[in-house]
């Protein structure tokens, strides 16, 4: 196999480990959990985009949309036709499974990819599982809050708190919330590391960065693909939201699998 060092060893140990299978657990589980999720957040996006009558509150720079359009009515009927899937019992049950069975896959795939093939097995009720179900599900969605503020025009920002605001400090406070995304992400990945091994080896600074990066990325490409799809009639925004989320969760589960493997190499 031919490329980097770093990078050629990082691969051999994927495979050994058989990584792949960790990440395609946590994928089929983390599905759900993100579906789950994202019902919760079209909830705060109908209340985002339904501050100003008759007005597109929202700026998607990849995406054309006249500010006359009413996002918010769009948001809301798409809201409406999801929510019933949180808001029942059978709704209420699969979120809280989803979000223990990824907590336990997340804990399992981590744990392999750090200490290799003979990392002590995760109990699925425990608190640590439970621990970090919650803290995931809640870091997710707390990502994903943090990408909407981006988008958010300067109006909206107005009317939603109440006062005029200077053009350069609303662009301040979108900066920093791309910062604060970023942090809570790679920050996540060094704690995992700490608790796990006990230490924190420099490879991981450079580990998390790569992966707070990548999840950022994949949050916007979220919000904004799912926006186009909504804008859009010709499409179902349904279906666009599912595989979006399925693409969303298979970049940054494997990305944050793959760079805990290449943290735990030995070289």
């Amino acid at each position: 196999m031919r490329g980097p060092g770093w990078l050629t060893e990082t691969v051999a140990r994927y495979r050994a480990l058989d990584l792949e299978y960790a990440a395609l657990r946590v994928v089929g589980r983390g599905l759900f959990l993100a579906v789950m999720l994202m019902v919760a957040f079209l909830y705060v996006f109908t209340r985002v985009t339904d501050l100003i009558a008759g007005t597109n509150e929202v700026l998607i720079p990849t995406i054309t949309v006249n500010p006359d359009v009413d996002l918010g009515a769009l948001a809301q009927g798409a809201f409406s036709r999801t929510s019933a899937s949180v808001v029942s019992i059978i709704g209420a049950v699969t979120f809280i499974a989803s979000a223990l069975l990824t907590g336990h896959a997340v804990r399992q795939g981590s744990r392999r990819a750090l200490l290799g093939a003979q990392a002590p097995p995760v109990r699925l009720l425990s608190g640590r599982t439970i621990a970090v179900s919650v803290v995931l599900a809640g870091g997710i969605f707390a990502t994903w809050l943090l990408t909407l503020a981006t988008s958010i025009r300067r109006s909206a920002w107005i009317t939603l708190l109440g006062r005029d605001l200077d053009p350069a400090v609303v662009n301040a406070g979108k900066a920093l919330a791309v910062l604060a995304s970023f942090a809570l992400i790679g920050g996540g990945v060094l704690i995992v590391v700490r608790l796990i091994l006990g230490h924190v080896p420099r490879r991981a600074l450079l580990a998390a960065a790569i992966v707070g990066v990548i999840v950022v990325a994949a949050n916007f490409f979220l919000l904004y693909t799912y926006v186009g799809a909504l804008i859009n009639p010709a499409v179902s925004a349904g279906i666009v939201l599912v595989f979006t989320l399925l693409l969303w969760v298979n970049i940054s589960v494997r990305a944050y699998l793959g760079a805990l493997c290449w943290v735990g190499c030995k070289g």
